[in-house]
């Protein structure tokens, strides 16, 4: 039976269409990278965004209208959007929420109406946005349905003509973006979006779909990636110290502290030394230090008191008030421990391939026991969502654009507790202009990317997000790496290796580096992360 006027119930039954669609073909576009490393997670976040939106529209009553539905839809989108796709979608689903307001039902000129004021909210909420995404693939298609709809069609004939035109934008991504056409894949998030469409159409043509019984996406980390705070810490005093030194030799200071704890960081600038480290002798460590130079901001921290404390606090809703809190975003259990012990207040998990929701960075910033918080995304998959917090709290939120792991670290060594908001917010903007990234992780299928050939399963290396190189083994990328990354300027080289990398095989190529580079000051920390055998920080 043709339907001429969406209901509310019409509507749920669309988003859930849509969502068993996506359930179907999430792993799909995930597939669809633009790089070939394993970490693609475009469907996993627009699965899981949609989940939340249709979560929320079953909350809509029995006998909701259709506004109702889809401004339900729209909320929960928003706070469950994860990564740019997860934002966008919630701003598709919103704009279409906007352009059904005070409808108790919707007519197929008026739901094609909302599908373009979807794509105009959407095209807003991007800054800068690029031909042959998802915005191409949803205007071209709501463009459309509004054609459709003036020639009378019933919605799920307005539906299969946006479909046909959605299919065919997406078919012609590539001529619109060259990193496409290079890859060999079209637009994921446009995919994306015409999976959901086509869910949209099935719902109302009769042909609903059935749950494909593949596992889905969830929300919450490995537990082998969580960190539990319970139990004494092997080294439980948390030392800071900057050295007044013209002269400061870091790799002798770094011989000498190594033995003496862990979490090791020693950073060189302007005649300032800044060591952190966690050890069992503060003493022991300042004594070292003293030999280099004179000592200023000491600070000693027992965190086994400070977990303890932190608990308390949690427990009683108490603890007194700081100017200013940080929110930040990692992934691997060494990573997140190195955040904390440099001030983090809270580190959500999340990186490549599970990127946090709204909702949980909100959720963060509400732990924090500050009017101010600072939010680190480190990955620039995540930072359109945090930007989305701003608007849902009454914290001032204040997102520093870090797109990687190292920009993350650089930011909160950058941190000074007796300097003010504005200043703070500078000076860690300022410092990501002074580190690289480099990245070694594994191709998972044949493509060519800036010239360099990468055959599946071959190892690769990225640098600023970019392959540059690929190679047989490890050891051999990271050096061919840090050949192209490392120039006269830098002079600091840090190694996180992941959960693949053994302690033995990091020091070994810690070893090869050193004797390659003996001019630059290397460190190596366990940094526990999924799918990237070692992230890499240049300074």
């Amino acid at each position: 039976m043709e339907i001429d006027c969406l209901n509310g119930h019409h509507l749920k039954a669309m988003l859930d269409s849509a969502l068993l669609c996506l359930e179907d073909k999430y792993k799909t576009i995930d597939s669809l990278n633009v790089f070939p490393v394993p970490d693609g997670d475009t469907g996993t976040n627009m699965y899981l965004t949609l989940a939340a939106a249709v979560e929320e529209a079953a909350k809509a009553g029995s006998s909701p209208s259709t506004d109702e539905v889809a401004e339900a839809a729209a909320r929960g989108a928003l706070m469950g959007a994860r990564g740019n796709s997860g934002v966008i979608l919630s701003q598709l689903l919103r704009g279409f929420a906007l352009g059904l307001k005070g409808k108790e039902n919707a007519t197929g000129e008026e739901f094609a109406q909302a599908l373009g004021e979807g794509v105009r909210v959407a095209f807003r909420a991007v800054m800068k946005p690029v031909e042959g995404t998802i915005l191409t693939v949803a205007r071209e298609a709501a463009a459309e349905a509004v054609r459709a709809a003036g020639y009378n069609a019933p919605v799920a004939g307005i539906l299969d003509k946006a479909c046909s035109i959605a299919e065919a934008t997406l078919n012609r991504t590539p001529d619109l973006l060259p990193a496409l056409k290079e890859a060999g894949v079209v637009d994921a998030g446009g995919m994306g979006w015409l999976v959901i469409l086509r869910g949209f159409y099935l719902s109302l043509g009769g042909e609903y779909p059935v749950s494909s019984g593949k596992p889905v996406p969830g929300t919450e980390p490995d537990k082998k990636d969580q960190v539990h705070p319970e139990g004494n810490l092997i080294f439980p005093y948390c030392t800071e110290v900057l050295i007044r030194t013209k002269s400061a030799d870091s790799d002798l200071l770094s011989d000498l502290l190594e033995n003496l704890g862990d979490s090791l960081i020693v950073v060189d600038s302007d005649g300032l030394t800044k060591v952190h480290i966690h050890s069992n002798h503060p003493g022991e460590v300042l004594e070292a230090c003293l030999k280099f130079g004179s000592l200023t901001r000491i600070a000693v921290t027992n965190m086994n008191e400070q977990v303890e404390t932190a608990l308390q606090d949690k427990q009683t809703g108490q603890g007194e008030k700081k100017t200013f809190g940080i929110v930040s975003v990692a992934f691997g259990e060494g990573i997140k421990s190195i955040m904390e012990s440099l001030g983090a207040d809270v580190v959500v998990y999340g990186g490549q391939t599970m990127n946090p929701s709204t909702q949980e960075l909100k959720d963060a910033v509400e732990q924090v026991n500050a009017d101010t918080v600072f939010i680190l995304p480190n990955n620039r998959n995540i930072i359109m969502t945090a930007g989305q917090v701003k608007h849902l709290t009454d914290r001032r939120i204040e997102v520093i654009p870090t797109k990687t792991i190292p920009q993350g670290i650089s930011a909160l060594l950058a941190v000074s507790p007796e300097m003010g908001i504005e200043a703070n917010a500078g000076q860690m903007c300022e410092t990501l202009q002074n580190v690289k990234t480099g990245e070694i992780t594994y191709a998972v299928r044949d493509t060519s990317f800036n010239g360099t050939q990468v055959k599946e399963g071959s190892i690769i290396g990225l640098a600023e997000d970019k392959i540059v190189i690929s190679g047989k083994d490890i050891p051999e990328t990271v050096s061919a790496l840090l050949e192209i990354m490392i120039t006269d300027d830098e002079e600091v080289c840090a190694l996180y290796y992941g959960d693949q990398v053994t302690r033995e095989d990091a020091e070994k190529v810690l070893g090869m580096l050193e004797e390659q580079f003996p001019r630059i000051e290397f460190e190596l920390h366990r940094g526990g992360q999924p799918l990237y055998y070692y992230i890499i920080s240049v300074e």
